[in-house]
């Protein structure tokens, strides 16, 4: 299973930047991206009540992939359920476990990276500089290939652990609102 996730991520890291007509296409890579971020990344155990708790993905803000997102509804990730909401604002996101940030949040970037910070959160968004400015993952293209870039200080500032497989997929950044936490 390990494998056909590691062969999912190359893959993703190998699809071209879709045109307009293929944007959705585009989009449910990058919703599959973040079903498999989920996969790699540990919450430490006070970030659920008990072990039935599922993972609260909440989405922020206006994204193409946010559509995609909802189809993560229902799927299983380390025996627990992914739950997905649209959050209308910032007073809304209580206690999410992953919180996705839509690109016409950018502007808002530091109240809402301080919004989330007073629990463990991977945070997750679709535009350039989200992983230097202080989120956990960043999608970035590099010559019209898609990848992510990966906060390990944000992610370990939130008290989450990266398994070192997705590490070494993503490239590494610092900086931003992610040492404050």
């Amino acid at each position: 299973m390990r494998g056909a996730v590691g062969i999912l991520f190359l893959l993703g890291m190998l699809f071209p930047s879709a045109p307009a007509a293929a944007e959705n296409v585009e989009a449910d890579v990058k919703a599959a991206f973040v079903l498999n971020f989920m996969k790699f990344v540990e919450w430490p155990a006070s970030a659920f009540l008990s072990p039935e708790d599922p993972i609260v993905l909440s989405v922020l803000g206006n994204d193409p992939i946010a559509a995609s997102l909802s189809s993560l509804d229902g799927k299983k990730v380390s025996g627990r359920q992914v739950v997905v909401r649209k959050v209308p604002g910032l007073s809304a996101l209580a206690k999410c476990h992953v919180l996705f940030v839509g690109a016409s949040e950018k502007a808002e970037l530091a109240p809402v990276l301080g919004a989330i910070q007073r629990w463990p959160a991977l945070t997750i968004a679709d535009f350039e500089g989200f992983a230097g400015r202080g989120g956990t993952i960043g999608f970035i293209r590099r010559d019209n290939l898609v990848g992510f870039e990966i906060n390990e200080e944000s992610a370990r500032k939130a008290g989450l652990k990266i398994n070192a497989k997705l590490l070494y997929l993503g490239k590494s950044v610092r900086g931003g609102q992610g040492g404050e936490r």
